[in-house]
């Protein structure tokens, strides 16, 4: 793979999971800012109840899912949503100025360093082993603050505070020092996860730690806290509920949609439409000659051209080395040209096995791919396909189906590399 090509599957990662969080965080700073102001108590007191609510929502996901990560994530959240509002109360006001720097700190402090731990910290074993050794881990830190308040442990607060590299610290900054240094160093470590492993669970953990710094700068601005913490819980459900319906919807190998989506789509196609079934040809052979790690290669390339069917065909991964294109309100007259575009750029694609002396540029892998005959590592694939309609005693999506097996089996007996009605 290229440096190039790399590059650009990352941005189109990034362009899929982060965009949507981002263009969130752009509307809500003015909502926040300039809105919060012109709601009624009413609202206001809602508003403030509303991060709790969604917070409740997404756990539950979390754990029905068994998203440990967000779920440490919002758990984390809400200490500190609790924590700040708690300050901003007349609880808070009670308190003494030294148990009120305590709290402020550590949440600014520790916040970040949660939010990245629990980001890298990977979910294994089961959810009966692994949350216990999470929780402890955020109960020994609200264990450690209770008695640094309750003994008013004087150097704590001051290694919290201490000016340490004031050059480095800006004016602007109404965090400590050290706890500016903290969000940087995570926030640097999570945009190397969000480049490395992009997702749309890694972009919205990464907008929490961004929420989190907004809310710990802008603390004493009405609005501020409760809005862009009800944002946090609403970008972290929405990744939790993007994530599994694509573990439902789309196949983990090759990213096209899997057999689920495709019955989907069966069920709302209308009195028109084109199936066209295809099968990776002697696939056995390659599995068996390479290894299923080359398998994986071939499905993912095969997948990769019939994603790229012209015509308006929608492709899917029916099962194992089958695909199927889906053309609604198509007949198959329509259809032909396009799969015989798709048959033909596979068969012409010469790919080369993946090794450690794979080309690092493209014209390179061009001109291994170019002359075979000095490549023996560089292998030819095609595929077969068979393709049908509704019509006649073929009316619904399973009849289309069964027919366009049948032409299938056909091309199969005729040579392979072919397609058939």
């Amino acid at each position: 793979m290229t440096v190039r090509l790399f590059v650009n599957r990352i941005l189109f990662k990034l362009k899929e999971s982060a965009l949507v969080p981002l263009l969130l965080l752009l509307i809500t700073i003015p909502v926040a800012h300039f809105g919060y102001s012109a709601f009624s108590p009413t609202v206001k007191d809602l508003i403030s109840l509303a991060p709790y609510i969604v917070f409740t929502a997404a756990a539950t996901l979390c754990l029905v899912y068994g998203r440990l990560r967000v779920l440490m994530t919002l758990l984390t959240l809400v200490i500190a949503y609790w924590s700040f509002t708690t300050l901003l109360s007349t609880v808070g006001q009670s308190w003494s100025k030294f148990t009120i720097e305590i709290v402020f700190n550590a949440v600014t402090i520790l916040g970040p360093l949660n939010l990245l731990l629990f980001a890298f910290w990977q979910e294994k074993g089961s959810m009966v082993t692994d949350l216990p050794t999470k929780l402890m881990v955020l109960g020994a830190q609200i264990f450690a603050i209770w008695l640094v308040c309750e003994y008013q442990h004087q150097p704590t607060l001051f290694f919290m505070t201490q000016m340490l590299w004031p050059a480095l610290h800006p004016d602007w900054a109404n965090i400590s020092p050290i706890a500016y240094y903290f969000f940087i160093i995570s926030f640097l470590a999570m945009s190397g996860l969000m480049l490395w492993q992009p997702s749309t669970i890694n972009a919205a953990l990464f907008s929490a730690l961004i929420i989190l710094f907004i809310v710990s700068q802008q603390l004493l601005i009405p609005g501020y806290l409760s809005i862009f913490m009800f944002l946090a819980g609403i970008l972290l459900v929405g990744a939790v509920v993007h994530e599994t319906f694509n573990m439902a919807f789309k196949d983990d190998l090759t990213g096209l949609p899997g057999r689920r989506a495709l019955n989907e789509q069966l069920a709302k196609l209308g009195r028109n439409y084109t199936i066209a079934m295809m099968d990776v040809d002697h696939f056995k052979k390659f599995n068996d000659t390479y290894g299923h790690d080359i398998g994986d290669q071939v499905l993912k390339m095969v997948a990769a051209k019939i994603k790229r069917v012209t015509g308006g065909g929608k492709a899917f991964r029916y099962g194992g080395e089958e695909f199927t294109i889906l053309y609604p309100n198509r007949d198959v007259q329509y259809a032909l040209p396009h799969l015989e575009t798709v048959r033909e750029t596979i068969a012409n694609y010469a790919m080369k096995i993946r090794d450690d002396n794979r080309p690092q540029d493209d014209n390179t892998g061009k001109n291994r791919r170019g002359n075979r005959a000095k490549d023996p590592s560089t292998v030819s694939v095609t595929i077969s396909i068979g393709v049908s309609q509704r019509e006649g005693a073929n009316k619904t999506p399973e009849q289309v189906i069964k027919a366009a097996d049948d032409a299938l089996y056909r091309a199969k007996h005729a040579g392979r590399n072919k397609v058939c009605t």
